[in-house]
């Protein structure tokens, strides 16, 4: 069992990380370039941010605490100009998260399940930022891979069938995935204020092959919508990078919204818990 898991969590982890090194480039002969992860200048970076979310399960009778949740990112930023005043920023990084229904000191109505959940992975956040040299602002999109540690505190009258889903989810690390769209006002070339908006799935078991083939079908959408931002782009500096994240961001929450009851859609699968709220971030590049 233990086999199977690790197995599980290298293959996935192996292929974000092939997604993550292919880049789009508009206007060459190559439409697609591999590239070592961090060649070219990088930029050590470091980022903090919490907030609250809802969690739920479209099965789950009872209800689920909201959760707050507090993260550090660790990983490095390359910048790329592109035309006029527009720089294509690019973000990778480790993820550490914690999320509980208690942070904050947030109470909860005694008849809900309370969540603890601890959150390692790795993601990606990038777009096209306005640079005014020293200031910037950034529409940017984001996306992980995430294993969770779920831990719950139930109430005594909880239904056999939601005892039933939340014992699918506690015990181990489970896989998933989230992602995030928001903007990012950056000043003295230092620092930087985020605010943004992220839905997460968390998968009840982790099936490789109908998971990549989801996966397949939503990168494909998203290198699509990616290229005919480019192009907004190129006409129009003002406006492109806005309509680059907005794009982006619509395909990845259309995405979820068919995942979060078919996790494998378009393949008939189970249904995740998901979790959705406000995050507020601070960014430190050095």
């Amino acid at each position: 069992m233990m086999t199977s898991q690790l197995f599980r969590l290298s293959a996935g982890a192996i292929v974000l990380f092939l997604t993550m090194l292919v880049e789009s480039n508009a206007g060459e002969e190559k439409i697609w370039e591999f590239q070592p992860p961090w060649s070219g200048p990088r930029s050590p970076m470091v980022d903090g941010s919490y907030g609250s979310g809802a969690v739920n399960q479209k099965l789950f009778v009872g209800n689920l605490a909201d959760a707050g949740a507090v993260d550090l990112k660790l990983g490095y930023r390359r910048n790329h100009p592109e035309i006029a005043n527009v720089v294509r920023l690019d973000d990778r990084f480790l993820i550490f998260n914690y999320s509980a229904s208690d942070l904050f000191g947030k109470s909860v109505v005694e008849t809900d399940v309370r969540s603890t959940l601890l959150r390692v992975g790795i993601g990606n956040r990038h777009g096209f930022a306005y640079d005014f040299k020293s200031t910037y602002l950034y529409p940017y999109s984001q996306t992980s891979m995430i294993w969770t540690k779920l831990d719950t505190k139930r109430p005594a009258n909880l239904s056999s069938s939601d005892i039933a889903i939340l014992d699918r989810y506690e015990g181990t690390f489970r896989f998933g995935a989230t992602a995030e769209g928001g903007v990012a006002f950056g000043f003295a070339e230092v620092v930087a204020l985020r605010v943004g908006y992220e839905v997460s799935v968390l998968y009840p078991r982790h099936v490789f092959w109908q998971w990549v083939g989801s996966s397949v079908l939503a990168g494909v959408g998203l290198e699509a919508i990616s290229h005919f931002g480019k192009d907004i782009i190129e006409a129009s500096p003002a406006l492109g990078p806005i309509f680059y994240a907005l794009l982006r961001n619509a395909v990845a929450y259309g995405y979820y919204l068919l995942v979060r009851d078919n996790q494998y859609w378009p393949f008939k699968s189970e249904t995740p818990v998901t979790m959705e709220g406000l995050r507020f971030g601070l960014t430190f590049t050095f």
